[in-house]
């Protein structure tokens, strides 16, 4: 039997479901979760008074982060954002000014411009996830960006937090990793949070 093969129809099934149900989410639903999901991830872990905070442009009804982007922003703090390059690489810029945005390959808005940050140089690291396995990896969107992105500095000891921001449908019941994926170190939804070691 072809592990691989296996594993990827697994994912493949889980990703279908969870983003049929997140679509079907209503966009009041969605403020409604994002603000209770953001206000308990900041209380621990103090988001908006950070040094540095990796964050993205909520797409496809993901976890809305704005208010706190919007927050870090008035406060002058270091808040970047994933920018996709050439040969599936992806960078994280810290833009000057948060309308001056294009949108990508995907239709998801990334900034124009701005200083690229190194991960490393990151305190948390908020990445956005299509579900969310029992022993906390990540399921994306396939792509592999994050994986390629952050695994060479996971081994370092002084590195970024990994968080995860999702509604608790997106917790998956199992196993579903690979060898690249990437995995959090907590996971917050509406209902719960899960660390994971």
């Amino acid at each position: 039997m072809n592990w691989f093969l296996v594993s990827t129809n697994v994912k493949t099934k889980h990703r279908q479901s969870i983003l049929k149900a997140r679509h079907a989410l209503d966009p009041s639903e969605v403020i409604k979760l994002s603000s209770a999901i953001l206000k308990t991830a900041n209380k621990e872990l103090t988001l908006e008074a950070i040094k540095a905070l990796g964050g993205y442009f909520a797409a496809n009804n993901e976890v809305n982060i704005e208010a706190l982007t919007k927050k870090r922003n008035k406060k002058n703090l270091i808040t970047t954002f994933p920018v996709i390059g050439p040969n599936q690489s992806m960078k994280l810029i810290a833009p000057k000014n948060l309308k001056n945005l294009k949108k990508n390959k995907f239709n998801i808005f990334e900034p124009s411009n701005g200083p690229e940050v190194a991960p490393i140089k990151h305190e948390v690291i908020i990445v956005p996830s299509v579900g969310v396995d029992n022993n906390g990896f990540r399921l994306g969107y396939g792509g592999g960006y994050y994986d390629r992105l952050l695994m060479p500095v996971l081994q370092n000891e002084n590195r970024p937090l990994i968080v995860g921001l999702i509604y608790d449908f997106q917790f998956i019941n199992g196993s579903i990793n690979e060898k690249h994926d990437i995995k959090f170190d907590v996971v917050f939804s509406e209902k719960q949070i899960k660390e994971f070691t």
